[in-house]
């Protein structure tokens, strides 16, 4: 009796309808290396690692030069729905020195955590367009210390392809506000990019940013960034660029990559 339903069964097995192929992943989009974000988000039970594997600044204060490096800054992805990945960035290890040594040298590890949810609104997986709004929270390290919110942020990234050949992107909004006294103290964020491809698969980016913050020390701050991508396979990205703050005169360098799994 079984015999003649083994030809049902077979088809049923090969059937597309039940048995279909594994969605293959999206084109590989971090938010690292330029300050724009990406509005992509992880594929769904996805991990991404997006980390500087070394950076330096250098920056003039009370009187004398401070020199940093930065180990491991990293940015740590899961993606747990088609449109929405939950991201965990804090700085893994940093060195200051101060050339005059008006004060101590200072080291830190992983000093503090910032929470990011990103939820794309359209053109996640196909179009010329897509966007993402991104709320997150920034604390202290609830491992070493109390756990303390120490501030809050919403903002909008967006991407698009211009004369199919060069990648624009824009991220805005209110990059940090205080939550103990409601939005009293905030700052206003803006910057964009663009990047097109050089030769094979290495590209080069361009960007130039603004923020406004009542408390920094400085009203207004601009940066002029720029720096190259290479993606050698569909899951792996290497990168190195640089930021140039002003008026503060302020450098960034640093060198990366992205990996996903």
């Amino acid at each position: 009796m079984l015999i003649k339903y083994l030809p049902l069964l077979f088809l049923l097995l090969n059937s597309n309808s039940l048995w279909s192929q594994k969605k293959p992943l999206r084109k590989l989009s971090p938010d690292r290396p330029h300050q724009t974000e990406s509005p992509i988000t992880v594929d769904k039970w996805h991990v991404m690692l997006e980390s500087d594997l070394m950076n330096y600044t250098r920056e003039k204060t009370m009187g004398d030069t401070k020199n940093a490096i930065g180990l491991g800054y990293f940015n740590l992805k899961f993606g747990f729905h088609e449109r929405m990945d939950i991201e965990v960035i804090s700085g893994s290890y940093t060195s200051s020195r101060f050339k005059y040594n008006t004060f101590k040298r200072e080291t830190s590890v992983l000093p503090d955590f910032t929470f990011r949810y990103k939820y794309n609104i359209i053109g996640n997986d196909s179009g010329d367009v897509a966007m993402a709004i991104m709320p997150l929270l920034h604390s202290t390290n609830f491992f070493t210390e109390k756990f303390k919110v120490i501030h809050a942020g919403l903002l909008f990234n967006l991407e698009t392809e211009l004369f199919n050949r060069f990648g624009f992107g824009y991220t805005g909004g209110l990059s940090s506000f205080s939550t103990d006294r409601f939005i009293k103290e905030y700052e206003l964020f803006s910057t964009v990019s663009v990047d097109y491809k050089l030769v094979g698969k290495l590209r080069n980016f361009l960007e130039v940013s603004y923020r406004y913050n009542q408390t920094a020390d400085y009203l207004n701050t601009f940066s002029f960034d720029s720096g190259i991508t290479f993606t050698p396979g569909n899951n792996f990205q290497l990168d190195a660029g640089f930021y140039f703050f002003m008026p503060a005169l302020k450098p960034f360098v640093f060198v990366g990559g992205t990996i996903r799994i």
